[in-house]
């Protein structure tokens, strides 16, 4: 919807803002080469500067590291490489949606561990080959610890001739094959799901994604350790008179239910009349999570707390307007 209103023609092609807004979606979700597409295009419309390039997944799992030295790595002969999502035994819904959540707080290249992989419901499917279409569309760099081990099952969860199996099995497969790069095998399975249901099979086409399959031998992984969806800093400056002021800070995802994080909050304002919460490294915020929000900032504000949001992204600042948000607290937009 961005890149249709600032295309030529667009019904915001000349203005800034909605530029600034489709800058700050590829900076939350790390695509660096829309980015810079985007900047030359800006800068042949306007005759100025584009916004400075970063990446705030980058950024949040930088500061997960600096702060987390535990987190999970595989040591093989090829260095430390950071699991970015471990598969459970059974792939559900809920699993196929941490994976897109966790995956988003990480730098490239991503690393997935498929080896305790047992099963993928049916509706996982669907959702996990969406998702692996999108990869594939998209020049990222992954890698599939117990890659070759998960292909294979899905091959035993869908056997040729059988019709009873879900066809979201093979579908999944199919995708999963071009993400891989591997075309004979996908022209093999295409033609075996034509036969086993009658029906056209999807076509090849390359992925721009580059992913290594790996059957994890010889790797050593330590305890695994999530990377919390949101994550919080403190600092209370001194004050100088009566009204002295909290800083925090929340990164990552706001997703679900944040009331024990909102909790945590509370107590480390302690009593300070002004609250300023920094959005530099928050990258999304859901419908829920921003329930809970405004009702913590309107709980402030009956406590004669004033609370500011700063340097948050355009379309967080969009949503914490819609949300109702802003009109108990100020927000602002990082500017640069």
């Amino acid at each position: 919807m961005l890149t249709s209103l600032v295309s030529n023609g667009g019904a915001r092609a000349q203005h800034p803002d909605t530029w600034a807004a489709l800058f700050d979606l590829y900076r939350a979700i790390g695509q660096q080469p829309k980015f810079e597409a985007l900047a030359v295009e800006y800068a042949q419309r306007f005759g100025w500067s584009a916004p400075q390039w970063f990446s705030m997944p980058k950024l949040v799992a930088d500061a997960a590291a600096a702060g987390e030295r535990q987190r999970p790595v595989a040591r093989g002969h090829g260095g430390d490489t950071t699991i970015g999502w471990v598969a459970p035994p059974v792939v559900d819904l809920d699993a196929v949606a941490e994976l897109r959540s966790q995956l988003l707080q990480l730098p490239l290249p991503w690393v997935l561990d498929w080896r305790a992989v047992r099963r993928v419901e049916a509706a996982a499917c669907s959702a996990l080959t969406q998702l692996l279409g999108e990869w594939s569309a998209e020049p990222i760099e992954m890698r599939w610890i117990g890659g070759d081990a998960f292909l294979e099952l899905l091959g035993e969860l869908a056997p040729n001739g059988v019709k009873d199996a879900d066809p979201a099995v093979w579908l999944l497969r199919l995708e999963a094959l071009r993400l891989a790069n591997r075309p004979v095998d996908f022209d093999q399975v295409a033609i075996d799901y034509c036969l086993t249901y009658e029906v056209s099979p999807p076509s090849w086409t390359p992925a721009r994604c580059t992913l290594r399959a790996s059957s994890g031998g010889g790797l050593t992984v330590a305890p695994i350790t999530q990377i919390a969806d949101v994550s919080t800093t403190f600092l209370e400056s001194q004050p100088a008179d009566e009204q002295h002021t909290a800083h925090v800070e929340l990164s990552g995802q706001l997703v679900g239910d944040i009331g024990e994080l909102l909790r945590g909050l509370d107590g480390q304002i302690g009593a300070a009349t002004m609250v300023h919460v920094s959005c530099a490294r928050l990258i999304r915020v859901d419908f829920i999570a921003a329930g809970d929000l405004l009702n913590w900032v309107i709980a402030k504000r009956s406590e004669n707390r004033a609370v500011k949001f700063v340097d948050a992204h355009r379309l967080v600042a969009l949503f914490c307007g819609a949300m109702g948000i802003s009109e108990h607290a100020r927000v602002t937009v990082r500017t640069t």
